[in-house]
């Protein structure tokens, strides 16, 4: 029941064309040499043990399941029922991860049941109208596992041949999987180690490939293939299921479709012709399963104690901070720190399109938190726009304001209400820029802010993907932390903290030991001398390397709630203390943290 479609070739009559295979192609066919001859059966079997793509009747997916050289695997794990095999190819230059759904690997009998379950499961199921694919399965789980069992009984299985195909709990899963579910595609979203899937156009000729963070050994981080290809149907089933819960259109008048997929936590992008001309592409990007912290961000390299340190004492000095960089360099996940580095006692009001943003694990950590969810870029039916969402948050009260992104008209509402001292407390927003000049460029031309009223930006932190001493692989790291010189030249720059390549890390500036405007300024607000400021934020970097180093034996120091407790303790025993002394207020924190660290 597993589909793999031979079909003579046009031009040789000797020949099969094999559609399924990594492409498709032509292969000959050895002559039978007598009546009865297996070479063409062993020739058949060697060919689709080496190049073969399979889909059981019940699904639209292709997945190669060719024999795999255990050499060649770096890591074996499980996600839900299936197998994922993560492997070195082409000599260690690429990396593959192998999924082993356990459906497509069920005998016959499995795969026949199954096959006619979905085919009268879809004929008469009837769902509500939730667009929400663990409701709906929830809701229609009685009906399948009663369409299986009855279909089951009626072609005569025993309870000991059910078990035998996997049971009914499983097969009811695997029936609402590839039908109301999302397929084979559903075990790549929730499995934690994958950031990112792309499907790229035609996607009935691509593999999937994906982006796989951290799964305990260093050559499996990054960009990898899999075996999974998406039949036609499957994307435009996909598609339909993208527009449907979105309530956006997509067609050739508006090839872009942007949504999010709430119960995976996953931001969707769909791009159609014209604008793709080879078809639907997709690209799913995974939010953060937990929010990001600056202690995390330490442990993988992204960052220096030193200057999580720095970033939490502009934070706490109530700063404008545009984080900056690609797409896909940790803009986000840099924000969502920053955001954590606020005490309890500030409240925050979060505007955003695609919910990337830890509003909701704030809450639950103690944070006065509003979101506001606003109109995609591209558009959407009953949103409102950022701008609109930025105007009604300034008359929320005093607030920190938090900018999912900067890039449209809000800008200019933004721009204003800092001159004027209506924007809150402290600013915070991502932007597409390489570097703080080209973030003054962005914002001045593109997106008509003038000169002056950039003024009010205070701090630019560069976000990139860098390539330590020339390595293959890309690695997200703060590239540079830089204040805006006031009064000088527009679109004028000091950098505090400047990444260096050899080292792969951040170093200072003589301008952070000497001369930083901003950091002079905050001094004055605490009554601070430029010296006490600067051993203020080595404090803080040191509490946060602390952190790092105790998480080796309790991780959950590095989590949001850990990082709340630890910066709570700091502020109070400022409040107590005061920040003069910052040896006996780290000793004090010390003793704290050492009684409390194996509990956090």
């Amino acid at each position: 029941m597993s589909e793999l479609i031979l079909k003579p070739a046009k031009k040789d009559k000797k020949s099969i064309q094999i559609i399924g295979a990594e492409k498709p192609k032509l292969v000959s066919i050895p002559e039978p040499q007598a009546k009865g001859d297996a070479r063409v059966d062993d020739w058949l079997e060697q060919l689709l043990d080496r190049d073969s793509r399979i889909r059981p009747g019940f699904a639209d997916t292709w997945v190669s399941l060719t024999s795999m050289d255990e050499k060649s695997r770096l890591t074996r794990y499980h996600v839900g029922t299936a197998r994922i095999d993560i492997c070195s190819v082409r000599g260690g230059a690429e990396i593959l991860y192998r999924i082993t759904p356990r459906e497509y690997t069920l005998p016959d009998a499995g795969i026949k049941l199954l096959h006619r379950a979905k085919q009268e499961f879809v004929e008469n199921v009837k769902g509500n109208g939730t667009s929400n694919t663990s409701k709906l399965k929830s809701q229609l789980r009685r009906e399948a596992s009663e369409t299986i069992s009855t279909l089951a009984r009626s072609t005569g299985m025993s309870s000991g041949q059910i078990e035998e195909v996997g049971g009914i709990e499983f097969l009811t899963d695997a029936l609402l999987r590839h039908t109301v579910g999302l397929g084979v595609l559903e075990y790549l979203l929730i499995d934690n180690n994958i950031q990112d899937i792309y499907i790229d156009a035609p996607a009935d000729e691509n593999p999937v490939h994906l982006v796989i963070g951290d799964v305990g050994t260093e050559k499996v981080n990054g960009k990898c293939l899999t075996n999974i290809v998406l039949s036609e149907r499957e994307v435009q089933s996909l598609v339909s299921r993208f527009r449907y819960e979105s309530g956006r259109p997509f067609s050739e008048s508006m090839p872009v479709l942007e949504t999010d997929l709430q119960e995976f936590d996953t931001r969707v992008t769909v791009v159609g012709k014209p604008l793709s001309p080879e078809g639907i592409a997709i690209a799913l990007r995974r939010h953060s399963v937990e929010p990001w912290t600056l202690p995390k961000l330490i442990t993988k390299g992204s960052l220096n104690p030193l200057a999580a340190g720095l970033l939490s004492f502009i934070i706490d000095g109530r700063s404008t901070i545009l984080v900056a960089g690609s797409r896909g360099a940790g803009k986000s996940s840099i924000l969502g720190a920053l955001m954590l580095e606020f005490p309890l006692s500030q409240r925050i009001l979060t505007i955003e399109d695609t919910l990337e943003l830890p509003g909701a694990k704030m809450q639950e950590l103690g944070y006065k938190v509003q979101s506001l969810f606003v109109q995609s870029a591209i558009g959407g039916i009953g949103d409102r726009t950022a701008d609109d969402a930025l105007r009604v948050s300034l008359r929320l009260g005093e607030s920190a304001i938090v900018l999912g992104e900067v890039r449209g008209r809000e800008a200019k509402t933004l721009y204003e209400a800092m001159r004027s001292g209506s924007a809150g407390s402290a600013v915070l927003g991502t932007i597409h820029g390489n570097s703080s000049k080209s973030v003054f460029e962005r914002i001045v031309y593109d997106l008509d802010i003038h000169p002056e009223a950039f003024s009010a930006t205070d701090i630019v932190v560069v976000c990139g993907l860098v390539r330590p001493g020339g390595r293959q692989k890309q690695v997200r790291r703060v590239t540079a932390i830089s204040e805006l010189v006031k009064g000088g030249q527009d679109g004028e720059f000091a950098d505090l903290l400047v990444y260096d390549d050899s080292s792969d890390s951040l170093v200072e500036t003589k301008h952070f030991a000497e001369s930083s405007s901003k950091i002079a300024d905050i001094a004055r607000q605490w009554g601070l001398t430029y010296d006490e400021a600067l051993s203020n934020i080595r404090a803080r970097g040191q509490i946060r390397q602390e952190m790092v180093d105790a998480s080796l034996s309790n991780k959950n120091i590095l989590s949001p709630s850990g990082v709340v407790k630890a910066n709570g303790q700091y502020w109070n025993l400022v409040d107590q203390m005061g920040s003069r002394e910052p040896g006996k207020l780290m000793n004090q924190w010390n003793h704290w943290f050492q009684r409390s660290a194996p509990y956090v």
